[in-house]
C-alpha cells in the first residue's frame, strides 16, 4: 500500500488450515520481523516459506537460518500448504494493490501424487471470488496456449471480464525466434489476444542483479532501457503493455472498475460479517474484572456450597433426589431378590444352587448335617444359620454398585455446578482449581463411606443373627406358618420343625433385609453425601485465602478459548468497520466525483 514515511515490509504466518485443507476452528497468526530494508525480504520470505511448510516445527527457529540452512531442510518440509505467507508492504511510492501469489499449476508430481490436485485446488479457492483480478503469468518462450493456468480461469472468469495474462523473460526470446516474436507482437498489439483485458510483457531482475542490491529504481530504468532497446518490443505502437509501472498502474485501475461494480455486494458481505461477529461476541460472557479478588471466590463458594447442601437435601434441583431414589428403589428390589425361595413341598434336589428353590427335604438335610449331640427334639440353630448366610452373602455387590451409582451420580451433579456460569463456569483455572479439590475430598470420603458400608454388610453376614424388632418377627414368622397351616385352627397344629425352621428364616430375613436397606441407604446420606458437603466448603474456605494475589488473579482470569474467541471476534469487528468505512468513503468520493463531471457541461 501507498503510504507515509519510511519504506517497511511486515512478514505475517496465518495459519487457518489443517492438513487437510480445512478451516481450523480458531486461527493462529505468527508474526515476523519487520524489513526496513528491501534487500533483506528475499532471505526473510524464505525462511516465512520454510516455517509454513514445516507445520510442526516452532516458526521461531528460522528466523535465523542461512540461505544453504533452508536449502537442506528442503527435504522435510511438505510441497505446499493452505496456510499462507502474508506480505504487507508500506511503500510512499508503491500502489494500493493486494495479490495472492499462487504456486505454479502443475500436471504431474515424481513423488507425491496428491500434489496435482492440490495445486488445482488450491488455486480454483482462490480465483473463485468475483472480486479478484486473475493474473496469469507466462514464460515467453513457453505456448501459452497449453497452460493449464488459463483452463482454470476461463472456468472461473467464462467471459473474461477478470483476466489478465502476463508474459515474463522476454529476454529468453532471441532474435532468432521469429515466430514466437511475431506472436507476442500481436497479442500485445490486441490483434490475436484471446482476453478481454489482453497481455502485459515484463521483464523482472535476474538472480544476479537481485543479489547486487541495486534499487527500485534503478531496476526500473534497466526494465525500461531494455524495451525500448529491443525489438520488437520498441516498436511496439502500445507501450503501455510493456514494463511493471505500466502494469501495476493498469491493474489497479481495472481492480477499482471490479469494486465499483461490485460495490453493493461487497457492502452487503460487510454488513452481513459484522452483524454476525457483533451477534456473536455480545453472546460471550461480559469481560470480568474483580478489584477484590477473595471476596468474589468465597461468594461464589458459598452460593456454590449451599445449592449443593439444597440439592442434597431436596429443595433445590429435585431432580437429583429423584434420581438416587429411583437407585435406592433398584438397590431395594436387588436385595429381596435375594430373598429364600422356601417351598413347603418334600421335593429335594440333588445339589442347591445359589438361590434356588429350597424344599422340606433340603431343610431335613441341613438340619441332620448340623445335628450332634443334640435332644432328639432340638433343631440346630447353625442349621437356620447357614440358610440364612447362603443368601445375605449375596447382598455385598448390590450394596458396592449402589455405592458406587450414587456417589457417581454425586460428583456429576458437582462437575454440572461447578462448570455453572453461576459460580465458577466462567473462569476455566478456577473450575480447575475447585475440581481438584472435589476430586480428593471425594476420594477421601469414597474410602471412608466404603469401608464403613463394608462393615455394614459385615455384621448382617456373620454372628449374631439378632432382632429386637420381635413383634415384626412373630408377625412375619405366624403370616408363613399360617399359608400352609391355615388360620386360627382348634387345636392349634402341630408344626413339623422343617415348616418352624423354614418360618423362622422367613421371618428373619425379612426384618434384617429392610433393616440393611433403611441402614445403608441412611450410611451413604449421613455419611457421604452431608459429610461431602461439610467437608468441600471447609476445604475450600481453608485453600482459597493464603493463596496470593496473582493466584488469585489467575483464579478469575477468562478462559482461554473464550478469550481466543472475543480477541479474533474484536479483531474482526475492527477490521470489517474499518473495511465499511472505507467504501463508504469511497462510495462517497465516487458520487462526488460523477456529480462534478455532470455539472462540468453547464460550466
Amino acid at each position: 500500500m501507498r503510504g507515509t514515511g519510511t519504506w517497511s515490509c511486515t512478514i505475517t504466518l496465518r495459519f487457518q488450515y489443517d492438513d487437510k485443507g480445512k478451516p481450523l476452528k480458531s486461527g493462529k497468526e505468527v508474526s515476523f520481523p519487520t524489513i526496513y530494508n528491501p534487500k533483506d525480504v528475499e532471505l526473510w520470505l524464505r525462511r516465512a516459506q520454510a516455517a509454513i511448510l514445516t507445520p510442526r516445527a516452532d516458526p521461531q527457529d528460522f528466523h535465523n537460518k542461512s540461505r544453504e540452512e533452508l536449502k537442506g531442510l528442503q527435504a522435510v518440509m511438505i510441497p505446499f500448504s493452505w496456510n499462507k505467507v502474508e506480505v504487507l508492504v508500506r511503500d510512499p511510492e508503491g500502489a494500493d494493490l493486494s495479490f495472492v501469489d499462487l504456486p505454479g499449476i502443475i500436471q504431474h508430481h515424481l513423488t507425491d501424487n496428491e500434489v496435482v490436485p492440490f495445486v488445482k485446488k488450491l488455486t480454483e479457492r482462490f480465483i473463485k471470488n468475483e472480486n479478484t483480478l486473475i493474473v496469469v503469468t507466462v514464460p515467453m518462450t513457453d505456448d501459452f496456449e497449453n497452460q493449464g493456468a488459463f483452463d482454470l480461469a476461463t472456468q472461473a472468469d467464462s467471459e473474461g471480464l477478470r483476466t489478465i495474462g502476463v508474459g515474463t523473460k522476454p529476454d529468453m526470446l532471441t532474435p532468432g525466434n521469429t515466430s514466437a516474436l511475431d506472436k507476442w507482437r500481436d497479442i500485445l498489439e490486441g490483434t490475436t489476444s484471446n482476453l478481454r483485458h489482453g497481455y502485459y510483457c515484463v521483464k523482472l531482475p535476474t538472480d544476479k542483479e537481485r543479489e547486487e542490491g541495486h534499487s527500485k529504481s534503478e531496476l526500473e530504468k534497466r526494465e525500461k532501457a531494455f524495451f525500448s532497446s529491443t525489438e520488437p518490443w520498441k516498436s511496439l505502437d502500445n507501450q503501455s503493455r510493456l514494463g511493471m509501472r505500466n502494469f501495476v498502474e493498469n491493474t489497479s485501475r481495472l481492480l477499482i472498475g471490479l469494486i465499483e461494480n461490485n460495490l453493493p455486494d461487497i457492502k452487503k458481505r460487510v454488513d452481513t460479517l459484522l452483524a454476525r461477529d457483533q451477534r456473536l461476541l455480545s453472546r460471550l460472557p461480559e469481560l470480568f474484572t474483580a478489584d477484590n479478588p477473595i471476596a468474589v471466590i468465597l461468594l461464589r463458594v458459598a452460593a456454590f456450597c449451599k445449592t449443593f447442601q439444597g440439592t442434597i437435601d431436596g429443595t433445590r434441583r429435585k431432580d437429583f433426589v429423584h434420581k438416587n431414589q429411583s437407585r435406592y428403589s433398584t438397590f431395594k428390589s436387588e436385595i429381596k431378590k435375594t430373598t429364600p425361595n422356601l417351598q413347603c413341598l418334600a421335593q429335594s434336589t440333588s445339589k442347591l444352587k445359589p438361590l434356588d428353590a429350597i424344599y422340606v427335604a433340603d431343610v431335613q438335610e441341613t438340619i441332620r448335617a448340623h445335628r450332634t449331640w443334640e435332644f432328639p427334639s432340638y433343631v440346630p440353630f447353625e442349621a437356620a444359620k447357614e440358610i440364612i448366610l447362603q443368601h445375605v452373602e449375596h447382598w455385598e455387590d448390590p450394596l458396592t454398585r449402589c455405592f458406587n451409582d450414587i456417589s457417581q451420580n454425586t460428583i456429576d451433579l458437582l462437575r454440572t455446578l461447578v462448570r455453572d456460569t453461576e459460580y465458577f463456569g466462567r473462569f476455566a483455572e478456577l473450575v480447575s482449581f475447585v475440581e481438584a479439590v472435589i476430586g480428593q475430598e471425594a476420594v477421601v470420603l469414597q474410602a471412608q463411606v466404603s469401608e464403613m458400608l463394608k462393615k455394614k454388610f459385615n455384621m448382617e453376614n456373620g454372628s449374631p443373627l439378632l432382632t429386637e424388632n420381635l413383634d415384626r418377627f412373630n408377625q412375619d414368622r405366624s403370616t408363613w406358618l399360617n399359608q400352609i397351616y391355615g388360620v386360627n385352627r382348634n387345636p392349634p397344629p402341630n408344626y413339623s420343625d422343617e415348616h418352624k425352621l423354614m418360618a423362622d428364616v422367613h421371618a428373619y430375613f425379612q426384618t434384617a433385609s429392610a433393616r440393611f436397606i433403611d441402614v445403608v441407604v441412611l450410611c451413604i446420606e449421613e455419611e457421604w453425601h452431608k459429610k461431602l458437603a461439610a467437608r468441600l466448603e471447609e476445604s475450600l474456605i481453608e485453600k482459597i485465602p493464603p493463596l496470593s494475589r496473582d493466584q488469585l488473579d489467575l483464579l478469575l482470569g477468562e478462559d482461554p478459548k473464550v478469550s481466543r474467541e472475543r480477541n479474533n471476534l474484536t479483531r474482526n469487528i475492527t477490521n470489517l468497520t474499518k473495511i465499511k468505512k472505507r467504501l463508504l468513503e469511497y462510495e462517497a468520493q465516487s458520487q462526488a466525483e460523477a456529480w462534478g463531471a455532470d455539472l462540468d457541461p453547464l460550466n
